[in-house]
């Protein structure tokens, strides 16, 4: 399902990263059977989206034939007012997307427990940078995604990839995928840092199933 942005990337790189994410994405979910065949309507959580400069791909990737509903949260206003500017659909359009500036702890605990989604969505978690509250947004997204829904993850490090894939199985998730993106662009500002190193793709336990220890 195309989304067009209504104003095209200023910064340098984007659309390319953009074009190299998709890529991945599909690379990633490869024998992953698509448990969200037939369904009307599609809904997708994008936590501390940022810019949201991606909704084009998962609108691509995600919305298939259904109606599709993409929302995303983020801290920072002018990265949210951005997205809302680029990404904003007509009421009556089969894609919709809203965006909020809100801490994705405090938009994760004021949600209610009957509204899932179908895919939860974070890119470039920061889960070292503060264990604590992104083991806490991840469980909040694994909470907000459907039964046989999914849950992706990309990485700019090797190290904090790992870390945070081995608190999502810890929290009660199932890695289905793991892909390591070699056409990821390499950044300056730290060794070893590029964007979308890597993506994990996740299924909750099914309910009942004992987290491991």
């Amino acid at each position: 399902m195309a989304l067009t942005p209504n104003a095209p990337f200023q910064l340098e790189n984007l659309s390319e990263d953009m074009d190299i994410l998709n890529k991945a994405l599909r690379e990633s979910l490869l024998g992953i059977p698509d448990a969200l065949a037939g369904r009307s309507e599609r809904r997708i959580l994008n936590l501390a989206c940022g810019r949201a400069d991606e909704t084009g791909v998962l609108a691509d990737i995600f919305g298939g034939e259904q109606r599709l509903e993409i929302v995303g949260a983020d801290i920072r206003d002018a990265e949210i007012e951005e997205a809302r500017l680029r990404w904003k659909t007509l009421r009556h359009s089969d894609i919709h997307t809203r965006f909020h500036v809100e801490d994705g702890k405090r938009f994760l605990d004021a949600m209610s427990s009957n509204e899932r989604f179908d895919l939860t969505f974070m890119r470039h978690q920061n889960f070292w940078n503060n264990p604590r509250l992104w083991a806490h947004m991840f469980e909040g997204g694994l909470r907000q995604l459907d039964e046989d829904g999914l849950f992706v993850i990309t990485s700019y490090f090797d190290v904090e990839h790992e870390l945070a894939c081995r608190k999502l199985v810890a929290l009660g998730a199932v890695k289905v995928a793991d892909h390591r993106n070699l056409e990821s662009r390499a950044l300056a500002d730290a060794p070893g840092k590029s964007v979308d190193r890597h993506i994990a793709v996740f299924r909750k336990l099914p309910s009942g199933t004992p987290r491991r220890p």
